[in-house]
């Protein structure tokens, strides 16, 4: 388990030696083709959410551009956000596609997936935004998170972009209990969450795509479920 003593503040330092450019670049190339293939066993896993990591990937890209970062950052903090979710390969097919509301026992068992995944990914030391993501990416910022109940900045900055392109994605698309709910709905919820679920300045940036025509499916033509959904638990339904 976590031990809440993780230090997430070295995330984007890295050596300046020249003479480790070329390793650099090795690994980081090795880390992007694993990282692929991770993100296709998690599609794998789970019919209803097959490309969920894909798009909350190019969304997190998206966003983190948008907030002013370089294309390298980018580029790692969208290969984070493919596998953010890879703890869940340890859950069961069953539970993950159930159709209706889980038990405490089984929503207890899908909130170990961010564990999971920090205890696979940790001992990648060439990219260890990889673990931050998958650990922390339903931590909140008014500490209501799971699973530590991180406060503000104790989040890592790549799980706080990341988590408002996997909430915005798991309510803007279709799963088994209901269909994607409204494009302007899910957009609401979103602002809705400002600085408590989710970090103001990620929201607003999110707001500003939206205003450029970004995240809305070319297919949406106005439709899609007003159903409500807890949003603060939307790990009760597969987020």
């Amino acid at each position: 388990m976590l031990t809440g003593n993780e230090d997430w503040s070295q995330l984007c330092d890295e050596s300046s030696d020249e003479g480790n450019c070329c390793n650099l670049a090795r690994d980081r190339r090795l880390v992007r083709e694993i990282t692929e293939a991770f993100a296709n066993v998690i599609d794998m896993k789970d019919d209803w959410t097959k490309g969920h990591s894909t798009r909350v990937a190019k969304y997190t890209r998206m966003l983190t551009l948008e907030l002013g970062y370089d294309k390298d950052i980018a580029e790692r903090y969208s290969r984070a956000a493919l596998l953010h979710d890879i703890g869940k390969i340890g859950i069961s097919k069953r539970l993950l596609q159930k159709d209706g509301r889980l038990t405490e026992a089984e929503y207890d068992s899908i909130c170990e997936h961010p564990t999971n995944g920090y205890h696979i990914l940790k001992s990648i030391s060439v990219a260890p935004e990889l673990a931050a993501a998958a650990a922390c990416h339903h931590e909140r910022p008014d500490g209501t998170g799971y699973p530590q109940g991180l406060v503000g900045d104790q989040i890592p900055r790549v799980a706080q972009i990341i988590a408002v392109a996997d909430t915005f994605d798991a309510m803007y698309s279709d799963r088994p209990y209901r269909d994607r709910m409204n494009f302007n709905q899910a957009v609401a919820i979103i602002r809705e969450g400002s600085g408590t679920q989710f970090f103001t300045d990620v929201v607003d940036a999110f707001l500003r795509l939206v205003k450029k025509g970004k995240f809305r499916a070319d297919d949406d033509n106005g439709g899609g479920s007003f159903d409500d959904i807890d949003n603060s638990n939307l790990a009760r339904k597969q987020a």
